[in-house]
């Protein structure tokens, strides 16, 4: 075996994981992306939209960067136990 092929292989390797940390990471919300000061767009563009970091901070609203994921969760949020009599 040639060094070449070590080395193919060890990229091949690198751009599965880049895929996969990708669509993984695709799956949350804008909101969550945000907080974690990632771009989109740059994660859809895979290795080559690398460094996947924003280019500049963007500030979101705290209800919106933890807003409830369920609605049991939301009811659940401002729902106060009836105290006895």
């Amino acid at each position: 075996m040639t060094p070449g092929f070590f080395s193919k292989a060890l990229s091949a390797f690198e751009s599965i994981g880049y895929e996969r940390a990708a669509r993984e990471l695709l799956r949350m919300s804008d909101a969550q992306l945000i907080s974690l000061n990632l771009s989109r767009q740059k994660l859809l563009q895979g290795k080559a939209g690398m460094p996947w970091t924003l280019d500049e901070m963007v500030n979101v609203p705290t209800w919106q960067a933890s807003a409830p994921t369920n609605t049991a969760e939301a009811a659940n949020q401002h729902y106060t136990t009836p105290k006895a009599a």
